[in-house]
């Protein structure tokens, strides 16, 4: 089997903050971008919006073209997901023991069981594999 470079496919959502009087234009405005796509606004001048990229840098450079419309206060990225990075997450949690030792203790009660450390942390450290 031949070495396939799989497209890297990154979905963002942000928040744009403007004033209420602003919001029509700019909805119209962040919908001719391409690759955006408006999804809710309210009259404080939110306007939630996604954004499908082909890569990261792209991604950024259509939320700064966003950014830099006349009328807005300012983004906010709220969710990104980039498929080259699950993917590579998903190889090292699959590399990791199943269970961890500590679990496999059955004469170790729940509450021996101490925790602390945190979530991110862990994220971290898989992500800093991805790097090295």
């Amino acid at each position: 089997m031949q070495n396939e470079k799989i497209e890297d496919f990154n979905v963002s959502s942000l928040v744009v903050m403007c004033k209420g009087g602003d919001i029509q234009r700019l909805w119209r405005e962040i919908e001719e971008i391409p690759q955006t796509q408006c999804h809710y606004k309210d009259e404080s001048g939110k306007i939630v919006v996604t954004i499908e990229s082909s890569s990261v840098d792209e991604e950024i450079r259509i939320l700064k073209k966003i950014e830099g419309l006349k009328g807005v206060i300012s983004t906010q990225m709220i969710y990104t997901y980039h498929n080259f990075e699950l993917e590579v997450l998903q190889e090292n949690i699959q590399r990791q023991e199943v269970v961890p030792e500590i679990l496999k203790n059955d004469k170790l009660k729940a509450e021996e069981i101490g925790y602390s450390g945190d979530v991110q942390d862990k994220i971290d450290s898989i992500l800093n594999l991805k790097n090295k």
